[in-house]
């Protein structure tokens, strides 16, 4: 079983090996790598299953085209349940991007997150003036523009648009910041679609190569807007990455809470902001642990992890998590049986067939052939899910104490 998880993940031996024989003895020999691979077959099996094929007597290639096929069809459900939502609560127009954006909202609507303040941001763009962004909006001072346009649209886009020494300066901003340079805030969610911005939109698509541009500092999420017709998978993809966005906003937050504690508060924001949070000083780990691997452990065991992670941090904030698929689900219903997937793959002849909708999504979208088909997101996932059985609430409660220790303003506050 443990083969199975090795070549799933392509990992590199000896090293697989090693981690999980780490793993092991630090969680009194659990044998979570059994369990998983068990759980990986089993859940493969029922959703091959679900497609109508014999779990038995399916090639791989046969497996990609049916998920293929699949999601043709429910990419379409989506287009219309995102077309019925939009004209219910935004206009009869029934605009796709209106739709996905009121989604989202309602989706995220009860969680706060730990982001930078307006006014603190705005103090930050007075000195650093995003004048390539100004332009391509119209507008001959800065004035003018963050007062007609959402500053964390603006941030948003000066943040691919601008030259690099902008985004320096901008950087070395954000290293200056204090906790009190921070609120608790709803999350941000746009997909401007006015003359102004299609211009910046169609630049913003061609310099980053995506239809969602996430702002982890500010808490925001720009979707670059949908054509009436989109071609077949990019209505999911888009989904997907903004789902997967509101949980990098999450982890992001939820990491800054915590790092309220200590000296360096300015340098964690501007790690944040451009990477994914990490745990860097854990015993029982060969390598630093995500924050959003901590984020999908409190998700599966919410109802028996009731221990603090410090003060400025309970559990129950931690909870906006929740697996890119299951929002999807959550919108469109139709959308089910890609539900609890995001780590399930299967193996055939030397090919893994990932059953991750954003993997299968993007081999739609990119024209994959079978064998140069997707398999990041999957790999991914099943890494996430592999590290979070090994998690202990205690051990990591002291991975979270030696990571801030040694640069704490005050006391350990987790003592």
């Amino acid at each position: 079983m443990t083969k199975l998880l090795s070549r799933l993940l392509d990992a590199q031996q000896p090293q697989f090996s090693q981690a999980l024989t780490q793993l092991e003895a630090a969680s009194g020999n659990s044998c979570q790598d059994i369990r998983l691979s068990e759980s990986v077959v089993a859940g493969c099996r029922a959703k091959i299953n679900a497609l109508c094929l014999d779990p038995d007597d399916t090639t791989g290639e046969e497996l990609y085209l049916a998920l293929q096929q699949k999601l043709v069809e429910d990419d379409a459900m989506l287009i219309r349940r995102l077309r019925q939502i939009s004209a219910y609560n935004v206009n009869a127009a029934g605009n796709l991007s209106e739709g996905m954006v009121e989604a989202i909202r309602q989706s995220s609507r009860s969680s706060k997150v730990f982001v930078l303040k307006v006014s603190v941001a705005k103090r930050i763009l007075m000195t650093n003036v995003p004048k390539k962004t100004m332009r391509l909006l119209g507008y001959r001072s800065l004035g003018s523009l963050l007062k007609h346009e959402p500053l964390s649209l603006v941030v948003l886009a000066a943040r691919t648009i601008e030259p690099l020494n902008w985004q320096h300066r901008y950087d070395a901003s954000l290293k200056q910041l204090i906790p009190s340079h921070l609120e608790e805030r709803e999350i941000a969610i746009a997909s401007p679609h006015n003359d102004k911005w299609s211009g910046v939109c169609s630049q913003l698509l061609s310099l980053s190569k995506k239809t969602v541009i996430v702002n982890k500092e500010l808490g925001a999420i720009l979707i670059i807007p949908l054509p009436n017709r989109p071609n077949p998978g990019i209505t999911t993809v888009t989904l997907a990455l903004a789902a997967d966005g509101l949980n990098a906003i999450q982890a992001a937050s939820s990491y800054l809470r915590l790092s309220q504690v200590v000296r360096d508060f300015g340098r964690r924001v501007d790690l944040v902001a451009t990477d994914d949070p990490l745990l860097t000083k854990t015993e029982y780990f060969n390598s630093p642990l995500s924050w959003e691997t901590v984020q999908r452990f409190i998700h599966h065991a919410k109802e028996q992890f009731d221990v603090s992670l410090g003060e400025h941090l309970r559990v129950e904030e931690l909870l906006g998590w929740q697996p890119v698929e299951s929002l999807i689900h959550w919108i469109a219903p139709e959308m089910k049986f890609w539900k609890d997937g995001g780590h399930l793959a299967a193996i055939d002849n030397g090919q893994t067939i990932s059953f991750n909708i954003l993997d299968n999504a993007l081999s739609l979208v990119n024209r994959r052939d079978y064998g140069e088909h997707y398999l990041h997101h999957f790999r991914r996932s099943l890494w996430q899910e592999f590290i979070a059985r090994y998690i202990r609430p205690e051990l990591l409660r002291r991975a979270i104490s030696h990571e801030l220790a040694p640069e704490l303003v005050g006391a350990n506050l987790l003592d």
